[in-house]
């Protein structure tokens, strides 16, 4: 079947924004793979420049390491990725086979993804996905990382919804699970999630449904991989932990830093198992010259791998930048001459005691905290003064006593006249939560939402397609790659195309429920 300058061999896969190809590309001769864009998402300006963006994005990236993208085309009217085709296996087909799962094999990963994802992230691109299913081993053994159709230019604009998660669940990072803006270290969780599943076959996030595949990644520890010791080293054991922290902030920094430290490791192996000289050598050597060596050989034998220390995670807030204090003056308050005080200490001072009553202290803020509201207006000797840190899953806007105060993640904290105060975490997806705290003077209070907690999710299919509404709210376009998140309870579903009859639907979403929803229009059609 041609289609313009191809012609298609064979559909190797969908998603609900692509159909891929293994083609032949005429003019040139060569076999290539064709990423083309579902028709009748053309009217959607935004998903088209994200695809668009997608393919310049990828065309940048020239590594052994990284599937080559060759050109942005059109295939049939719709525009169409032309990336190189790689003869060989994906490493989730790989994996099917238990004999493959290997520590030899996970190091092998490790070193190309890591140099793929250092030279991407040297140029500004974050893959967003990693997974064993977007990493290709081809029949001669190079490994290559593929569709960087998730990944985002650090430069340009972001087209994703607001709160939107992207990426596969099972291997998404934390932060990236609660919505929040990525960086570089998101792609290095996803890698250690993907490596323990190269050395154990084990999918150490996944879950039964979506939900619980969340609940999963915001509640990991990484030190729940230590049953994984007896089948790694020490050494790549302490790897995959780094990789795995939870706090993006105790990660490697970068890449760059992961590898070097890999390939340290790895020349330390090297050199450790080298082979000896063969016997039967004649060596002359001088008596100190064998007390030299004797001594070298001892020192070498009894030499570990160095241990870095990591730092704990109550005594490294130097290191956070996103814990210094949020500025959030309206536009219509000014304040003249902000007193000069002590730095204000850092939330991660603040715990619970033993008997679970809050541990206080005496934080007062810098000038580059402005408290909020009415406190703009007056100063601390006019009125007392305490702070509340706020956090939402996924993410929300916030209004304190009906001002609005930011949208999360909000650094630091946020500071306010001492007495009660009502906190609204407002989010369109979900029914808002409103929760009161008692703010004391020069305490710091926490004030925490999850809207994840009481919510379901819903898989919707429809044919050929609908917009999709939850309680008259519009959700997404089918077909789609996530499962829609709704506030648990009676919701109302209503199916739109212009060209039938509305399809509408009342259903109960329990907590954690995941609903799969198909629908048809052809029995609906206007006049039938």
């Amino acid at each position: 079947m041609a289609q313009d300058n191809f012609t298609i061999l064979e559909l190797i896969s969908q998603s609900p924004t692509t159909s891929v190809y293994k083609a032949h590309q005429n003019i040139l001769d060569r076999t290539v793979l064709l990423k083309v864009l579902h028709k009748h998402l053309l009217r959607d300006r935004d998903l088209v420049a994200r695809f668009s963006r997608e393919a310049k994005a990828c065309a940048i990236l020239k590594s052994e390491n990284i599937v080559q993208v060759y050109d942005l085309t059109e295939v049939d009217g719709a525009p169409a990725i032309v990336m190189e085709y790689v003869e060989g296996k994906s490493l989730e087909d790989l994996l099917q086979d238990r004999e493959v799962r290997s520590e030899e094999l996970m190091r092998r990963v490790a070193l190309s993804v890591l140099k793929a994802l250092s030279y991407a992230h040297d140029r500004g691109v974050i893959h967003r996905d990693i997974k064993p299913g977007n990493i290709l081993v081809s029949d001669d053994g190079t490994i290559k990382v593929t569709d960087f159709g998730l990944a985002a230019v650090s430069d340009a604009p972001s087209l994703t919804m607001e709160g939107s998660l992207i990426g596969t669940p099972a291997y998404m990072s934390p932060e990236q699970a609660r919505g929040e803006t990525v960086d570089q270290r998101t792609d290095l969780f996803s890698l250690g999630v993907t490596l323990v599943e190269t050395l154990t076959g084990e999918r150490i996030l996944a879950g039964r449904s979506y939900a619980e595949c969340i609940g999963k990644i915001q509640s990991f520890d990484s030190q729940s991989i230590d049953r994984f010791a007896s089948q790694c080293s020490p050494h790549n054991l302490k790897f995959l932990k780094r990789l795995l922290a939870p706090d993006k902030h105790h990660r490697f920094a970068s890449a760059n830093e992961a590898l070097a430290s890999f390939e340290g490791e790895e020349r330390e192996l090297t050199a450790s198992t080298a082979v000896p000289a063969r016997p039967g050598r004649r060596w002359i050597l001088i008596p100190g010259a064998v007390g030299l060596i004797i001594i070298a050989g001892l020192v070498f034998a009894l030499r570990q791998p160095a241990e870095r220390a990591f730092p704990d995670v109550a005594d490294s807030t130097a290191a956070h930048k996103d814990n210094s204090p949020a500025v959030l003056l309206k536009p219509e308050h000014t304040v003249s001459e902000p007193v000069r005080e002590p730095a204000v200490k850092s939330q991660r001072a603040f715990r619970k005691s033993e008997t679970g009553r809050k541990t206080t202290a005496a934080a007062v803020p810098d000038t580059s905290e402005v408290a909020l509201g009415k406190a703009t207006r007056i100063t601390d000797s006019e009125t007392d003064s305490g702070y509340i840190a706020i956090h939402c899953t996924p993410w929300a806007k916030i209004f304190i006593d009906n001002e609005y105060a930011g949208t999360t993640p909000i650094s630091g904290s946020i500071k306010i006249p001492t007495g009660d105060h009502t906190v609204t975490f407002s989010n369109p997806n979900f029914a808002p939560i409103v929760k009161r705290v008692d703010v004391s003077k020069n305490n710091l209070s926490s004030v925490d939402a999850n809207f994840l907690k009481d919510s379901g999710y819903l898989l919707v299919s429809v044919e050929p397609w609908g917009n999709v509404y939850v309680d008259d709210q519009f959700r997404e376009t089918t077909p789609s790659a996530q499962p829609i998140v709704v506030s648990a309870g009676t919701r109302r579903i209503r199916i739109h195309n212009p060209a039938y009859q509305d399809i509408v639907k009342t259903l109960n979403v329990k907590p954690g429920d995941t609903l799969r929803l198909n629908f048809s229009f052809p029995a609906n059609r206007e006049g039938k």
